[in-house]
Parts: C-alpha cells; sequence; structure tokens
C-alpha cells in the first residue's frame, strides 16, 4: 500500500526532560542527512526503525533540532538584490 504524499510525514518529538529527541521521517533527503550522521556520529546518531513503507525513525541529540526562518528582506533589499542579479544575467549573455 502506497502512502499519499500528505501521509508522508516527518514528526519530530522530544520532551523537557531527556537530552534526545525521536526523528520520524518519509523525506528522502532528510533520511539521507540522517543515515550520513549515524554513520559518521554513531555515539550520537542511530536509526532505530524502518517502517517498511519508506518510513525511518531515528534518535538524535535534542539539541540539533533547529528552527531557521528564511531572512525578511527589505524592499530596498530586494530592488538592489534584483538589481545585481539582472547585471549578472547580462554579463553571462554577453560573454
Amino acid at each position: 500500500m502506497n502512502l499519499t504524499k500528505v501521509e508522508q510525514e516527518t514528526i519530530i518529538l522530544f520532551n523537557e526532560g531527556e537530552a534526545g529527541a525521536s526523528v520520524y521521517t518519509h523525506n528522502t533527503a532528510l533520511q539521507r542527512l540522517l543515515l550520513e550522521l549515524c554513520e559518521t556520529r554513531p555515539a550520537q546518531a542511530r536509526q532505530v526503525e524502518d517502517n517498511r513503507r519508506g518510513g525511518l525513525t531515528f534518535e538524535i541529540p535534542k539539541k540539533w533540532v533547529k528552527i531557521v526562518p528564511t531572512r525578511a528582506l527589505s524592499e530596498a533589499q530586494k530592488r538592489v538584490l534584483e538589481e545585481m542579479n539582472q547585471r549578472n544575467r547580462e554579463r553571462k549573455q554577453t560573454a
């Protein structure tokens, strides 16, 4: 049975009493990253389950879980970046 995209979740669980977090994910990029960490840092990261339908569960240190919002640009900053991008496109076309 195949799961829909909506059913292919990533769930991160941790509590205030423990230093570890549990990460269940169907996201292949995140799985690759976590599997690499399991190989390079086996004392800190480990795969604990494979549900055989595409989902993997890992245990990692809670301090690795971060929320990183994108940088908010002002309208003036956006204009400057757009102008720089336009100049770079023009430079590539003439080269």
